[in-house]
């Protein structure tokens, strides 16, 4: 017998990539806090290749240094999709955000006072104490920043037409992306960017919603990572340098158009298998605390110290395979606190209903 699948069902399952992809896209912030802080390759890391095998080595490293890069974006794209059509504010998201990053900036650094692992400052429990002040999270005061704005930027491209606001995107493209103004616009100004991932967000919503480019977004993904990767073996030189360096790029570079491909491959896809579903839709609220446990300064000093031993003894050939693995330590660990810190809150609320507190 035929049963109609439910509306609340269907919109699930059509939720899910975007679960999935940010998920992914924590998964891709960790990695690049892997290569910059553990391999440190800003640094003096390089790998020997001159031989077949050292410059497969490096091709995999380099490639998956630039595969995590659009990371970011993505995450800001998705709220860009979500939010273009809200003309309130958020209060409820920016409460979230705002609360987690002080608990845990907070928290942890307290917990280090009281086992004995740093001395208490009352600076520095100042500076985590007011992290948006102090811009400690560079992430999340722009993300904020980006949530205050939104109802404003929903508001005024609501009265946009199609034409106008594809002229908005031209404009913000030639301000923004690195090989127009942006090598000179864009020094540290990542609130323009996210400003504008959120306009190009917010037009996927509105004008591509239901037009199907997966095929031709992952050729393009492909394309300009390859084209990305090319550019990088330009870089090292092959034909007087034998060592080569792990190249990075800026977010408003080549991994613009790159976040963008990815994005629209992956908004189409259609998650039904209910177990991946389901897994996908618990993990994906806890990834954001991922992000401010890992970089909290107590812990980012410390897992990147032990983290950059671990790989410095590391034959060339399984680096790829040990930063997965810290890459996956990291997430799962970060996402099982925040599992635990939730389930607290919780208890702790209910308690509270219950005994009339609230």
């Amino acid at each position: 017998m035929h049963v109609q699948m439910s509306r609340k069902t269907a919109h699930h399952i059509r939720l899910a990539q975007f679960e999935l992809l940010r998920i992914l896209a924590m998964c891709g912030v960790v990695m690049n806090h892997v290569f910059n802080y553990g391999l440190r390759i800003y640094d003096d890391f390089s790998v020997a290749a001159s031989t077949p095998m050292g410059f497969l080595e490096w091709s995999i490293l380099e490639l998956m240094k630039l595969v995590s890069l659009p990371s970011v974006n993505c995450y800001v794209l998705i709220t860009g999709y979500f939010l273009i059509n809200r003309s309130r504010f958020r209060l409820k998201g920016i409460w979230k955000v705002w609360s987690t990053t002080w608990v845990y900036a907070v928290g942890i650094y307290l917990l280090a006072v009281v086992f004995g692992a740093i001395p208490f400052s009352w600076d520095e429990m100042l500076t985590q104490a007011t992290p948006l002040l102090s811009n400690t999270f560079w992430f999340v005061t722009s993300y904020i920043a980006l949530l205050l704005l939104a109802p404003l930027l929903s508001w005024a491209l609501r009265r946009a037409s199609k034409r106008q606001y594809q002229v908005v995107l031209a404009v913000g493209g030639i301000v923004c992306f690195q090989p127009l103004l942006g090598q000179f616009t864009m020094d540290r100004q990542q609130i323009l960017l996210f400003v504008y991932l959120f306009m190009i967000g917010g037009y996927i919503r509105r004008y591509a919603k239901k037009l199907s480019l997966t095929a031709y977004s992952i050729l393009a993904y492909i394309g300009i990572l390859l084209l990305m990767y090319a550019y990088t073996l330009y870089k090292n030189n092959p034909l007087n340098n034998s060592d080569f360096v792990v190249y990075a790029m800026a977010y408003h570079g080549l991994v613009l158009p790159l976040s963008v491909a990815l994005f629209l491959a992956v908004k189409n896809w259609r998650i039904k298998n209910d177990t991946v579903r389901k897994c996908i839709l618990f993990v994906a609220p806890l990834s954001f605390a991922v992000y401010i446990i890992h970089t909290q300064s107590t812990i980012d000093s410390w897992l990147w110290s032990v983290s950059s031993e671990w790989l410095s003894n590391c034959q060339t050939h399984l680096l790829p395979l040990a930063c997965i693995a810290i890459t996956l330590a990291v997430f799962i660990v970060s996402a099982i606190i925040e599992y635990i810190r939730v389930c607290f809150v919780r208890i702790v609320a209910a308690i509270s209903t219950k005994l009339g507190l609230f």
